[in-house]
């Protein structure tokens, strides 16, 4: 299919103001009408069937068509607590060219940008990746495989990169081209300087799309991945729980057209993860042929241990020649993350990781729930990390609750997945609960025509994003990541969509709940999920007038997954409300009496 016939996702504003749709021809007449604020494209094109998905739904989240890419961005972060004035984050860019050189990538394939804090490296289709519906995972793996070392792996199938030239409203800077000259030459801080306004003396030259030769893609066939796990599955040997995947491998012994692929993943973590030299590793890449009935010879052996240390190739945990042989007893499993470093803390190391943390500044990522309820007798703390679910029956006011909550902390950037409830309604809630307004005051209000009073009303809730879609589990972390909030409200966990859970409503509650809390731990912020009861719990609630930690709707994998859960309770016909602490891992329980003013969506105590 021809460019033009594709179409891009754009947002405008904020990421969250997602599901617009153009031709991929059309894009840049909309980007430069939006230059001074943001704007976001799809990283993938979309088969033109996105047009007729998106009219029906309403959003692009499930569309399973074909999918193309025009250009790959390589995304590098700026880097946490650089020591050295953003320099660290540019010293990494300088590595990824030095990478893309030694894959024989030509500097006319590619363009640099400062993204307005990190960098982003506009590629070709070096790898020749042809259109499939399969498309984000295959350049995922291969992302994974060439770059994992170096760059954030951004490539789902939903993701969306700031537009070049448009405006990074936290940085308060654009998103410019650089050369390479200025890459190597100037400081961090000067290039920032460059990006106060719309680089007009620069412009990027045109990419040459061209395939790399010898650059291919991985294979993402589904035959190669069940010949590896049926080898897996019958292999013998005894394992550990550290990096186990590559001790499957090991005494899998041969398999079938996997032999130099093996040997390369086994190579790159006996040297970066056991420190083992190069005479080190080709005596244990013998030993490893020495297990198969079709070894390789011994130069070619020690040929490719030569290869794996000059490339310096990098396996991570989503890699798909390790992914077969992944096993939940490694000490990795839970983060999936071969860059985690397994570590046993002395007591200097423990007290300093304490003092660490308790001098560090939360005030922007947690918060005292006695500071919004000042009646409580002592403090309780909702930190990030951690994984919050309130629990009650149907109509009773738990979103309302959780609104009022987040309107009172303007301090912390926050997004609200209102899966339930429709936008019109969640954002005249939320200016109810922030000014104390009934719906009739805050709609006259909004008719008036008095700019000064709706801008301080917009104002009292500037710090709140409103999602009315959820991407898939899967994909929620790097939509989370891009929004750059530090809580995020799930209302309702039932409603989050988890496409690879399977039918069973059990599993997937597992999937969906460990899905949560990994978000929660790895985008350090807080998770606020509101969940159902069972329809057993609601009916002895009506006899006992009380909930417990087995009442949440479904299995126990929620609860078992939250580190705070919290029953909210109370009967239609009054406004007595009791939220109740069922169980807090780092925090004392608390009980509080509250009255629910359903005309103002806010709560206060209840005498």
């Amino acid at each position: 299919m021809e460019t033009n016939n594709w179409w891009v996702e754009y947002a405008t504003t904020s990421v969250s103001n997602r599901n617009h749709l153009c031709k991929v021809t059309e894009f840049p007449e909309i980007a430069s009408k939006h230059q001074n604020l943001e704007i976001y494209r799809s990283m993938f094109l979309y088969h033109e069937d996105i047009v007729e998905f998106v009219a029906k739904n309403g959003t692009v989240t499930g569309f399973n068509g074909l999918q193309s890419i025009d250009k790959l961005v390589i995304d590098i972060d700026y880097v946490k607590n650089d020591n050295n004035m953003g320099n660290e984050t540019k010293n990494k860019v300088l590595d990824v060219i030095d990478n893309m050189e030694k894959l024989l990538i030509q500097p006319n394939q590619y363009n640099i940008w400062f993204s307005g804090k990190g960098f982003h490296i506009h590629l070709g289709n070096v790898y020749g990746f042809e259109d499939s519906n399969q498309l984000a995972k295959q350049v995922r793996a291969t992302m994974q495989r060439d770059f994992g070392e170096y760059i954030d792996i951004i490539y789902d199938s939903r993701r969306l990169i700031r537009a070049g030239h448009s405006y990074h409203k936290s940085s308060k800077l654009y998103k410019i081209p650089i050369s390479y000259t200025e890459l190597s030459e100037l400081d961090y801080l000067e290039i920032t300087e460059l990006a106060q306004q719309i680089r007009t003396d620069y412009k990027p030259h045109k990419i040459v799309k061209e395939k790399v030769i010898g650059l291919d893609p991985m294979d993402m066939s589904r035959k190669n991945i069940k010949e590896v796990r049926k080898v897996f599955d019958n292999a013998k040997g005894i394992s550990t729980r550290y990096i186990t995947c590559v001790q499957h491998i090991y005494n899998a012994g041969y398999v079938p057209n996997n032999r130099h692929k093996h040997l390369l993943a086994l190579i790159s973590i006996w040297r970066k993860k056991y420190a083992f030299d190069k005479v080190a590793c080709d005596n244990l890449a013998r030993a490893y042929m020495s297990k198969m009935d079709k070894p390789l010879d011994p130069v070619e052996t020690s040929k490719i241990v030569s290869d794996a240390f000059k490339n310096d190739y990098n396996y991570g945990c989503s890699h798909p020649v390790l992914q077969p042989y992944c096993d939940s007893k490694c000490l990795l499993y839970k983060y999936k993350n071969l860059d985690e470093e397994i570590s046993i803390l002395n007591a200097d190391e423990m007290v300093n990781k304490l003092i660490e943390h308790y001098t560090s500044d939360f005030t922007d990522r947690s918060f005292d729930l006695q500071d919004i309820f000042t009646f409580m007798p002592k403090a309780h703390l909702f930190t990030s990390g951690q994984l919050i679910t309130l629990i009650g029956d149907t109509g009773l006011g738990k979103t309302a609750f959780i609104s009022y909550l987040i309107t009172q902390l303007p301090k912390i950037k926050i997004l609200f997945l209102s899966l339930e409830v429709d936008d019109i309604t969640m954002s005249r809630r939320f200016l109810q609960a922030s000014m104390k307004k009934s719906k009739l005051e805050t709609l006259n209000l909004l008719r008036s025509g008095d700019i000064d009073l709706i801008n301080k009303a917009k104002k009292s809730i500037e710090h709140i994003k409103l999602e009315t879609s959820s991407p898939d589990i899967q994909d929620l972390a790097s939509f989370v990541a891009e929004s750059e909030s530090k809580i995020v409200v799930v209302d309702t966990i039932d409603r989050i969509p988890a496409k690879y859970a399977g039918k069973d409503d059990f599993a997937r509650q597992e999937v969906i709940a460990n899905g949560l809390k990994d978000l929660a731990m790895k985008e350090d912020v807080i998770v606020l999920a509101v969940h159902h009861i069972s329809k057993s719990a609601s009916y002895n609630f009506k006899e006992t007038n009380t909930l417990d930690v087995h009442s949440g709707k479904g299995n126990s994998a929620i609860e078992q997954k939250s580190d705070q859960y919290i029953a909210f309770q109370g009967k239609e016909i009054s406004k007595a409300r009791i939220v109740k602490s069922l169980k807090a891992r780092a925090e004392s329980k608390f009980e509080l009496l509250l009255n629910y003013d359903w005309d103002t969506f806010t709560f206060d105590k209840r005498n």
